[in-house]
């Protein structure tokens, strides 16, 4: 009887020590998509503000030629505003491909804390 409860306390240790383990990896799991999410705004912010500036200056690639629109230069156009996250200020560029008959756009941001996957400086 003794090695039955002992056995029991045993299955409630584990019990919780796995509830425990997927409540802190969840948890872990939420607070790395919220950050990622955030900065994932900011990439979209870049990407929507140079198609603005793209369409003004009509920069369009040509073949298989990629063009590539820094954050610098649209600020200096006012075609975006500061790029800012949480306080830091941040910096990127967009690459614009030819895709048959359309244009790819990825946004690419480095701030302190963050850097888009495939940045370079």
């Amino acid at each position: 009887m003794k090695k039955i409860n002992q056995m029991k306390k045993m299955y409630y240790i584990w019990a919780i020590v796995v509830v425990l383990i997927i409540t802190i990896l969840t948890v872990v799991g939420f607070v790395f998509k919220n950050k990622s999410t955030a900065y994932q705004e900011l990439e979209e912010k870049l990407v929507e503000a140079s198609k603005k500036y793209v369409d003004k200056y009509f920069l369009y690639p040509q073949g298989t030629e990629e063009v590539k629109v820094t954050y610098q230069e649209m600020f200096d156009d006012n075609s975006i505003d500061e790029l800012k996250k949480e306080d830091q200020t941040c910096d990127g560029y967009v690459i614009i491909k030819t895709e048959s008959i359309s244009f790819s756009y990825k946004g690419y941001v480095s701030c302190p804390n963050y850097e888009t996957g495939g940045y370079k400086k």
